[in-house]
């Protein structure tokens, strides 16, 4: 039991780590699904328009100190 609740420590601070500088899933679409409408709803444009919103955010949260947390929480 002793080896469960080490590892479950040291598990605990990566993941709450990735998680804070994680981009929620449906923020990424409603922006790649906006992207693609300016574009004028171009056939395989998808992914490029997914990769490029995607970076757009995590700028975005970079600029605003979102990587911390404190910015979605008062969102």
């Amino acid at each position: 039991m002793s080896s469960r609740s080490s590892s479950t420590s040291t598990t605990t601070a990566p993941a709450a780590t990735m998680n804070a500088s994680r981009l929620p899933h449906d923020k990424i679409a409603m922006r790649a699904y906006d992207k693609w409408c300016k574009r004028g709803c171009p056939t395989g444009s998808d992914m490029q328009d997914w990769i490029e919103a995607e970076a757009e955010l995590r700028a975005e949260m970079n600029r605003t100190g979102a990587a911390s947390g404190t910015a979605n929480v008062r969102r």
